[in-house]
């Protein structure tokens, strides 16, 4: 009885809309980000706890994150640019200029090429 009670309930879940969901099923999707993102944190704590030696799990930690923090840039891409728009000064093209022709990095340093001419005249006051 108990068996054909438990087939009855998981025939009817299956087929029922999507439209149907019960109050249960409706909360559990709303916590869901706030799960995530606490699963996460304790994840990455976790991670960042094993990486500070240098054992073999240390190094698997430490590669977990890089690889996390790969993800979460990929994720987050921004517009992809041209190496010319990103390069350094002197022509300079290191990781960060590759990552910000990839979209990856916003370009923080000064435009290749480009001087300060402006000339302030300094007065003295009395």
């Amino acid at each position: 009885m108990k068996k054909a009670a438990a087939i009855a309930l998981m025939l009817f879940s299956i087929t029922a809309s999507a439209e149907d969901k019960t109050a249960l099923a409706q909360a559990a999707e709303a916590m869901e980000p706030a799960v995530k993102a606490y699963t996460d944190y304790i994840e990455k704590s976790v991670l960042q706890t094993f990486a500070g030696n240098d054992s073999p799990m240390g190094e698997a930690a430490r590669s977990q994150l890089r690889s996390r923090e790969r993800a979460e840039m990929e994720a987050n891409r921004g517009p992809m640019r041209s190496v010319r728009e990103c390069m350094k000064p002197n022509n300079v093209i290191d990781q960060d200029v590759q990552e910000c022709a990839q979209g990856l990095r916003q370009k923080t340093w000064a435009v290749a090429g480009a001087e300060c001419n402006t000339v302030i005249e300094l007065t003295q006051e009395h």
